[in-house]
């Protein structure tokens, strides 16, 4: 097996385990049994975690070892904080240049996000939310913004991923859905102040449900 190789494997594994909540947050990711898995060295090993720990999926700490990452209540707080920030400006420059492509575009996606939704498939469903987002923010035209947006949609996704998962309670994805397809109504209506208080409101209700579903897994991993 070649070095790229190795390593394209070893991140793939891990990071599917992580998103299929294979492994818990917090959990120490062993190089040693990871190299015995794969039969391989533990140089494309590290590789592929410092590549898992740049994506904000492992965190690791010097003398101690890589961790699947374990976000704080707090962190979470912040970083809808910031996207509640970013939101509100690329709905401020980026309105006015919604047109109907762009209103196709989120039809298109929100069609997507139903069908993984009754599919109960939550890695999809983030990734069509997040381009979801990211139509309003591209409107703005500013490129700094853009990836700004990119890097929180991306952090809080993992968030989404470790712990709201699709568990038969299906109201607040339910919600989620209606949430979005207002936004939509009121895009074409030209209602900006409408779509941005709603924008607001959506992200408060994700971060709520959230918080929650971190304190109940927390509590169940303590049964192990």
């Amino acid at each position: 097996m070649r070095k790229e190789t190795v390593e394209q494997k070893v991140y793939h594994l891990i990071k599917n385990a992580i998103l299929n909540r294979q492994i818990a947050p917090g959990n120490q990711l062993f190089e040693s049994a990871i190299a015995q898995k794969v039969n391989a060295s533990r140089t494309p090993i590290r590789s592929a975690i410092m590549k898992l720990e740049s994506e904000g999926l492992v965190n690791v700490i010097p003398n101690k070892g890589a961790f699947i990452v374990q976000p704080t209540i707090e962190e979470m707080v912040q970083a809808f904080e910031m996207r509640k920030t970013l939101e509100e400006m690329a709905i401020r420059k980026g309105f006015s240049n919604l047109a109907a492509d762009e209103v196709k575009q989120l039809k298109q996606l929100l069609n997507e996000m139903k069908s993984a939704y009754k599919n109960r498939s939550i890695v999809p469903y983030q990734e069509k939310n997040n381009e979801f987002h990211l139509i309003i923010a591209k409107a703005s035209g500013n490129s700094y913004l853009i990836e700004f947006m990119k890097k929180i949609l991306s952090q809080i996704t993992t968030y989404m991923v470790l712990y709201d998962v699709f568990n038969g309670d299906s109201n607040n994805e339910e919600l989620d859905i209606l949430e979005h397809e207002q936004m939509i109504l009121y895009i074409e209506n030209g209602e900006k102040e409408k779509v941005k208080n709603l924008l607001l409101q959506h992200l408060d209700h994700s971060l709520t449900k959230l918080q929650q579903d971190k304190l109940n897994y927390q509590s169940l991993t303590t049964l192990f």
